[in-house]
């Protein structure tokens, strides 16, 4: 047995010196697809109008503007419970629709203020040189407006960052992100992995204490991102935090395949963007774990995407 897993070890080394097939899309620490965003909508639909509830009738919305495609008269869906709660005590706000695609469903998209309704101008105005540029230009856009001053575009820039493969979202230029520290305490779970995700991008080394007690517990209570937490540790620990998490997590006897999967996830997307020394760490605590562990062998060739190779190795094991 000693025998086979040496061999896989030799293995696993030549396919961690080769690279390998891995996606890092940030939104794959949710455990879920994100819903698309009202960029995605924009960009897609043909028709889009602002509208009010009618005076005289508040479930009913009356067009004020037509921003694309033809004139809208009649606005064949009403105003929803939770858009009214929204609207509440704000008179001059107004509503955003868009048609789902070119013929599908009237949707609510969001509350407008002044500068929100200034902001989706500009993106129609935008919207075939965004649908050309490319996801670059449209992820620079958006990572210049995590500090905005309206809420609903703030939230936005931070669904558009999530969804960046994790090398371009470390390839931007981030202003310090305001009142992050208390949003990774409070905010919105659906938010809480790009979140995670920036505060180890910041290499503010105050977050350390922070990720270290939220990765145990997210260990501890199975939360679908906790590889956020993983990543964004390395980022601000570097090799440090790579021993870490293979001494205390992964060995741990008491993880479970699941959790495991989520942290050598987190160890892929960084072999492939961290640092030189961090990165030939990763190899040989992967290598070492391997010779091992099988099933800690299969895991990581499955999140290493060594396919090839993982396959010819599990026979040997298997023997």
């Amino acid at each position: 047995m000693g025998n086979k897993n040496r061999l896989f070890g030799w293995l696993l080394s030549f396919a961690l010196s080769l690279g390998f097939a891995q996606n890092s899309g940030a939104c794959a620490f949710h455990g879920y697809t994100p819903n698309p965003t009202l960029i995605d909508i924009l960009l897609a639909t043909e028709q889009v109008v602002i509208a009010r509830p009618e005076p005289s009738n508040p479930s009913q919305y009356t067009p004020i503007e037509t921003l694309a495609g033809p004139e809208v008269i009649n606005i064949p869906i009403g105003v929803t419970p939770a858009t009214r709660v929204l609207l509440a005590g704000k008179p001059s706000a107004t509503v955003l629709l868009a048609r789902d695609g070119s013929y599908g469903p009237w949707l609510e998209i969001a509350v407008l203020d002044n500068r929100y309704r200034k902001f989706v101008s500009r993106i129609l105005r935008q919207q075939s040189e965004l649908l050309l540029a490319g996801g670059k230009k449209r992820l620079l856009l958006f990572a210049a407006l995590v500090n905005d001053p309206n809420p609903g575009i703030r939230r936005l820039a931070l669904q558009e960052l999530d969804r960046a493969p994790y090398s371009d979202l470390k390839s931007l230029r981030l202003p310090k992100i305001q009142n992050l520290g208390q949003d990774l305490e409070n905010g919105d779970e659906d938010l809480m992995p790009i979140r995670v995700l920036l505060a180890g991008l910041s290499q503010d080394r105050s977050f350390t204490r922070i990720m270290n007690a939220k990765l145990d517990a997210a260990i501890q209570n199975d939360v679908p991102y906790l590889g956020a937490y993983a990543t964004a540790l390395i980022e601000l620990e570097g090799a440090a935090a790579v021993r870490k998490i293979f001494d205390r997590q992964l060995n741990a006897d008491n993880l479970s395949a699941d959790n495991r999967e989520k942290l050598l996830q987190a160890m892929a997307i960084q072999y492939k963007t961290a640092p030189k020394p961090t990165r030939n760490l990763i190899a040989r605590e992967l290598t070492e774990f391997a010779r091992i562990s099988p099933d800690f062998a299969e895991a990581a060739a499955r999140q290493f995407g060594f396919r090839g190779h993982r396959s010819q190795a599990v026979q040997e094991l298997q023997r």
